[in-house]
């Protein structure tokens, strides 16, 4: 079902609960609907989420409060993933399959806790994207003064390898030098204000990176090989 938004004042206390979920999902085009839709969203389930959490939490050992950060978190989720399907609901009342999909969120958020204490996610790190080599220095060492006079006259021949090299493919190779270590992908974070920047698809940009590796990779061995 698609929510069409309308120019009247909405009633969210009358609305389905799969109804308010569908305004949630839509927090950013229309952020004020779908916090009030949140808003009537966890008062209608708050019950029935702290309690699942506190038998949950009992359960395995854990205090009253901690069911309260579980419950806290379970509805952080469903602002964040709002992942209710309701072509999968595991009943034909809509109230009894979210609240059934719910509790299993709150299951596990309680497994997360007893990992690491927390169910809380991390918030992200305003990463950038690099622009140039004194963008890749602060991103790489940070605000040690020895560390960056050093690693800059190392970059000097990076950079003269990058001239002839379009602004995009720059951007690229440098952003990836930055944050792509042991192998492991860069941060999703950073990934998507590359695309958004350079307005390019994940696969163009792959494309830009090789090209970027191989024009510097040729100019390197070029130098050893006039040694």
């Amino acid at each position: 079902m698609k929510v069409e938004l309308k120019t009247t004042e909405i009633d969210f206390e009358n609305l389905s609960s799969d109804e308010l979920i569908e305004y949630i999902s839509f927090k950013n085009e229309f952020p004020n609907e779908a916090e009030n839709a949140f808003i009537v969203f966890c008062s209608r389930f708050q019950n029935d989420v702290i309690e699942k959490a506190e038998i949950y939490s009992a359960k395995y050992g854990h205090s009253g409060v901690t069911a309260l950060d579980i419950a806290n978190c379970t509805f952080a989720k469903v602002w964040k993933y709002h992942s209710f399907n309701k072509e999968k609901a595991k009943s034909k009342d809509m109230d009894k399959a979210i609240k059934i999909w719910l509790y299993a969120i709150v299951f596990n958020e309680l497994m997360k806790y007893g990992v690491s204490d927390t169910c809380a996610e991390p918030e992200e790190e305003d990463l950038s994207i690099v622009e140039n080599i004194t963008d890749l220095i602060n991103v790489t060492v940070g605000e040690d003064l020895d560390k960056k006079r050093e690693l800059k006259i190392r970059l000097e021949i990076i950079e003269k390898a990058m001239l002839g090299l379009s602004e995009k493919h720059k951007v690229i190779y440098l952003t990836y030098k930055a944050y792509h270590n042991n192998g492991k992908n860069i941060p999703r974070q950073v990934a998507k204000k590359l695309r958004d920047t350079l307005n390019l698809a994940q696969s163009s940009i792959q494309v830009y990176k090789k090209e970027a590796t191989d024009h510097i990779n040729n100019y390197l061995n070029s130098l050893n090989g006039n040694r």
